[in-house]
């Protein structure tokens, strides 16, 4: 593909520490690609063994093939996948200028990560209101254990998270020079809108809906009864654990993709001018 004409005035994406500048140059640093390549191995290792471990575990046992146990395969399923990413990111990011899959895998490369990513939060996001209506409203429990909603719900995350990354059409490219290839995103001012509404959508409405509802649900354990025949004492411990977690599940969900949040600021305000900022103030 020659070169592209809108490359001018636009922000672009980049694999790792890799980024392809407005010029057309790169700019890479070995001491940044090295310990994240690590950390990306980790990451790998650790997602493939407890995603392949979470989904045999379902389908290998029908007593775990429960409405909530459909949520968490759907997370495994798309985390897995997105785990396979990796070694392919890594590659990308030590050769940025030989992208081996031309224009077509640019493309697909971009949806399918997006969309992956995009149906995990909100798969997070819809498990969290399923637990809070489960403690909150117990009379809807019989409802909230129908598998074809949970079925529904899970269709209808991965059609919006598709929907979601549609626009990305527009945005990916393939830039060829000097017999080298470079797959990156390019986002003239006027679609940044996408790329906010993204960060809505996908990381601020659920991270808010997340905390503010595991701090009701933390309330109402709070607030109940000791059942008959319980120790006061071991009844207090078990909320106690049961809340201690809830922060734990929240808290985790924020460290774990506030990177991706970061990235999809860092492509609305790229850092280069925030130094240039820095360097004028």
């Amino acid at each position: 593909m020659a070169s592209d004409p809108d490359r001018k005035n636009s922000s672009f994406t980049w694999f790792g520490p890799i980024a392809i500048g407005e010029d057309g140059d790169e700019y890479d640093d070995d001491a940044v690609k090295i310990p994240v390549s690590v950390l990306l191995v980790l990451c790998f290792i650790m997602s493939v063994v407890g995603n392949v471990c979470t989904c045999a575990v379902i389908v290998r046992d029908r007593s775990m093939r429960t409405p909530t146990n459909c949520y968490l395969f759907n997370i495994a399923i798309a985390d897995l996948t997105t785990a396979l990413f990796i070694p392919f990111e890594m590659y990308v990011m030590w050769a940025p200028d030989a992208y081996p899959f031309g224009e077509v895998g640019c493309i697909i490369h971009f949806l399918v990560w997006e969309c992956l990513s995009n149906c995990s939060l909100l798969t997070i996001a819809a498990f969290t209101v399923e637990r809070y209506l489960a403690v909150s409203k117990p009379f809807l429990r019989h409802k909230l254990t129908l598998k074809p909603r949970v079925y529904k719900i899970v269709a209808i995350n991965w059609l919006v998270s598709a929907g979601f990354s549609i626009p990305d059409l527009f945005l990916i490219r393939l830039y060829e020079k000097n017999d080298q290839a470079y797959c990156y995103m390019t986002l003239p001012f006027h679609l940044k809108l996408v790329i906010v509404t993204e960060m809505c959508v996908f990381f601020v409405m659920p991270m808010t809906m997340i905390f503010v509802l595991y701090i009701l649900i933390a309330f109402k354990i709070k607030s109940m009864k000791v059942a008959n025949g319980t120790s006061p004492v071991n009844g207090k411990q078990y909320r106690d654990k049961t809340i201690m977690m809830l922060a734990a599940v929240a808290a985790t969900f924020f460290f774990c993709w506030f990177p991706f949040f970061l990235l999809r600021l860092v492509l609305v305000a790229p850092i280069n001018k925030w130094a240039d900022y820095g360097r004028v103030s």
